[in-house]
């Protein structure tokens, strides 16, 4: 609307006055968007009704659409719509009060040790929750009750006291929905000295060799105890066990647990700043110790780069730089980013052409000069080659190149770049020969032994050319022109065959 709301008579035809939608046809497109079948949400009831006549912002009737969903996964054969709209609604209210009384009820250390397994592994198999509350009592070293074997309650039994149950999958869950969240948040708040421990029991159970310890169920634990880090705005005490996890111990299973909690960091809308800062001061300033770099590398790759891909570039890129590993994962998954990103492409280069280029980065800079991509032009007007700024970076670090590295480490990136240029791409072709002449004119009294260096490596390419050896032997010939133009030695005309595309 123009400034004012007024409109001219002829348009007033179009007005169209924009208004909150009634709130239960936004929560029957939810129920619907979650699979719930027409059938049950179009009948009338009664927690749909109080819900729904009352104002509420958009989010809150989303949420309660949600509890809905996860009501009726959790709930029983034999009940339908209205008993998972009550389940939900009850799910809204803050149930600490309750989880505080009964944490209060359950004074024996095994009763809270299965509460706590319970809360933190809601959903899992039964196995898995008793072995879990065995592993709680031993880190946090409590005594055994000296009661014989066969006069300790079932798990059935112990299960009630807290009320939950085990459904006909042998899963165990809470008779209530989301008061597995409750007891979570007040036994973190309210017993302090039982934080530490929990970070080095979770590590413990995503260790646990059982067929019913899935990634699910590890993945669960860790964003649960993660969430609760978040919650109280301790990130650092995440960050810290995330790198601890990483550190203690190899095993797949941890490393895997750790990319998860910084991934909870990292997506978390209140700490995803924070866990960005502190991951580009681990790759960039911090010794890492054990595996934690290669878990930098996994978050970097396949978490931060969806979300913010030129901090993912430079936090691989310092990786790579330090990067220790022979399988060279860092460089390997920097190569993999700037392979789908012109633009990721060109800023690495320039980052490469600004540094000092030590022998680290020169590594980088072969991997990332691929002749292909720089060549092609497809979807644009212009390839990467072609640009000024482009041309200067590719040009500065192949000098780099040239001066420090034995011709046996770059001779075979060389041969690509000659490759390239004799198969048919006209002057973006004949544009990698003048930039590798001209990082090896800047290498002031050892031109001439690098000049003679590039066209021996030119004479060597033309025998594995995948196009056969005639456009390579042009491409040598052209090349050759440009050095001796390059020394004052020829004249500046190209001999009559060149590599400009001129068919043999």
């Amino acid at each position: 609307m123009p400034p004012g709301g007024t409109l001219d008579p002829d348009l007033q035809y179009y007005r169209v006055e924009i208004q909150r939608p009634p709130g239960q046809q936004v929560l029957r497109r939810h129920l619907r968007v979650h699979g719930i079948p027409y059938e049950q949400y179009m009948r009338s009831d009664v927690t749909v009704d109080e819900i729904v006549g009352v104002e509420r912002p958009m989010r809150e009737i989303a949420d309660f659409a949600d509890l809905v969903r996860r009501a009726r996964e959790t709930a029983r054969p034999d009940e339908e719509f209205a008993q998972w709209c009550a389940s939900a609604n009850r799910a809204r209210k803050d149930r600490r009060r309750e989880a505080a009384a009964r944490v209060a009820e359950l004074r024996e250390a095994p009763q809270r040790a299965l509460l706590i397994a319970v809360s933190m592994l809601h959903g899992a198999h039964t196995d898995v929750i008793h072995r879990a509350a065995q592993l709680l009592l031993r880190t946090v070293r409590s005594p055994s009750d000296g009661v014989p074997l066969l006069q300790h309650k079932d798990l059935a039994e112990r299960l009630a006291e807290i009320s939950a149950d085990t459904g006909p999958s042998g899963h165990v869950r809470f008779a209530e929905l989301d008061y597995d969240s409750a007891v979570r948040a007040h036994l973190w708040d309210h017993m302090p000295d039982l934080r530490p421990h929990l970070g080095t029991w979770a590590a413990r159970v995503v260790d646990l060799n059982d067929p019913h310890v899935v990634p699910a169920v590890r993945d669960g634990l860790v964003a649960r105890l993660a969430g609760q880090y978040l919650r109280t705005g301790r990130g650092d005490g995440l960050a810290s066990l995330a790198e601890r996890w990483s550190a203690e111990g190899t095993s797949r299973a941890r490393l895997e647990a750790a990319v998860h909690a910084l991934t909870c960091g990292l997506e978390d809308p209140a700490h995803g700043r924070e866990f960005r800062g502190r991951i580009y001061q681990w790759c960039a300033h911090r010794r890492l110790r054990g595996e934690f770099a290669q878990v930098l590398v996994r978050v970097c790759a396949d978490v931060l780069a969806a979300s913010h891909p030129d901090q993912a570039l430079l936090r691989l890129y310092y990786l790579a730089r330090r990067e220790s590993d022979p399988a060279q994962p860092a460089l390997q998954a920097l190569d993999d980013l700037v392979a789908g990103s012109r633009r990721l492409r060109r800023r690495l280069l320039d980052r490469l052409a600004r540094s000092e280029l030590p022998l680290s980065e020169l590594d980088i800079f072969l991997r990332a000069s691929d002749p292909v991509p720089l060549t092609d032009a497809a979807d644009t007007s212009r390839a990467l080659v072609e640009e000024n700024e482009v041309q200067g970076s590719l040009t500065t670090c192949w000098h780099a190149v040239l001066a420090e590295l034995p011709r046996a480490t770059w001779q075979p990136h060389a041969a690509r770049w000659l490759h390239r240029a004799a198969d048919g791409t006209g002057h973006r072709g004949e544009l990698l020969l003048d930039l590798l002449v001209s990082a090896a004119e800047r290498c002031g009294e050892r031109r001439g032994e690098i000049f003679a260096a590039l066209y021996a490596s030119a004479r060597e390419a033309e025998r594995t050319a995948p196009g056969g050896p005639t456009r390579s032997v042009e491409t040598t010939e052209l090349l050759l022109h440009k050095i001796s133009v390059a020394q004052g030695l020829g004249p500046a005309a190209p001999p009559p065959a060149s590599a400009k595309g001129t068919q043999p």
